[in-house]
């Protein structure tokens, strides 16, 4: 004869919400190409060349 675990009291459904929680499916973050460079990145950061279609001109004037 086997015996089986049995808990000792039933877990009310918030604690098991609690603790089971973490396990939830995280949402997949959307990955875009930068429009200048075509460096991968997240939406609404800030690309790494961040030169937003400039060919490497300078055009402050002073």
């Amino acid at each position: 004869m086997e015996l089986m675990a049995v808990p000792k009291t039933k877990i009310s459904p918030h604690k098991r919400r609690l603790r089971n929680g973490p396990k939830a499916l995280k949402p997949v973050p959307v990955i875009i190409r930068c429009k200048s460079c075509g460096a991968v990145k997240l939406p609404h950061f800030y690309c790494c060349s961040g030169d937003r279609g400039n060919s490497g001109k300078n055009d402050s004037t002073n």
